[in-house]
């Protein structure tokens, strides 16, 4: 006899078959995928910031055939520093000399010199130069367009052997503007302005010079001469000029560029 009020209408349990199996693992399959796949494309190296050296006495670096020829361009080619993800391509850097005015290129311009300890940074530390013989004046400068293949930040390099003669009295200037910049102490003046020195010129203002005692020039070694250069970068930053010039009377003149550092995506 049946129960009263009974209301137990379960449905019938079916049997598992091999069609039902296949059908669960079938479902569960695309999650199992999309999670093994999740991990790669955030370690994409385009997606992470790496951090670079243009060290000019290890990084490849290819300078101009010669001193007239145009254009009169070298190139490093710079690789990421260790930073545990693979696949990160290197970056050029290129240095494009151009001349205004009756300024010419000599001795050994846009080539790394063989000396070690420049400006006093570090004892291995050698740089490429930047050398002209021209006419005092905003009108005859040799301009160092520094481009990098894609875009960079935290761009941080030296100027080294700004100092004065007889027959040369060096001015760097910059454009754009540095974000930023560390200047010898009591030695170095101004703040990279392309523009002619003001009558009445101050510590900052106008471009960088040396403002020190020696008047016979610097040795390539000495820290006298020295300003560290920053540019902050960003997502449409990938080049700067600089332009070199002088206030005296004609004559060669020279600075060097230390190693640069800087941070750029892997690709």
């Amino acid at each position: 006899m049946a129960r009263q009020g009974s209301s137990d209408h379960r449905e019938p349990r079916l049997p598992t078959t091999r069609r039902t199996v296949v059908r669960g693992v079938a479902w569960t399959l695309p999650v199992v995928a999309m999670a093994a796949t999740a991990p790669a494309y955030a370690a994409s190296p385009c997606d992470t910031t790496y951090s670079f050296r243009l060290d000019w006495g290890v990084t490849p670096y290819t300078p101009p055939a010669n001193l007239t020829a145009e254009p009169n361009r070298g190139t490093a080619t710079v690789t990421p520093t260790a930073n545990g993800v693979p696949g990160a391509l290197g970056i050029s850097v290129t240095l494009e000399s151009t001349l205004q005015g009756t300024t010419t290129r000599f001795d050994q311009n846009l080539n790394v010199l063989g000396t070690t300890g420049i400006g006093g940074l570090t004892p291995s530390q050698q740089g490429v130069a930047i050398r002209s013989t021209n006419v005092g004046g905003l009108a005859n400068t040799q301009t160092i367009r520094v481009t990098f293949g894609r875009p960079v930040s935290n761009v941080s390099f030296s100027v080294v052997d700004l100092d004065r003669a007889t027959n040369f009295w060096d001015r760097v200037s910059f454009n754009p503007l540095p974000t930023g910049f560390t200047r010898a102490l009591g030695t170095v003046s101004g703040i990279g302005a392309y523009t002619a020195d003001p009558l009445l010129i101050t510590a900052n203002s106008g471009a960088f010079r040396y403002t020190g005692l020696n008047t016979t020039g610097l040795d390539d070694t000495s820290g006298a001469g020295v300003v560290t250069v920053n540019y902050a970068g960003g997502p449409s930053f990938t080049s700067f000029d600089l332009l070199y010039w002088s206030t005296s009377t004609p004559g060669p003149q020279g600075i060097l560029l230390s190693d640069f550092t800087f941070n750029a995506r892997g690709c």
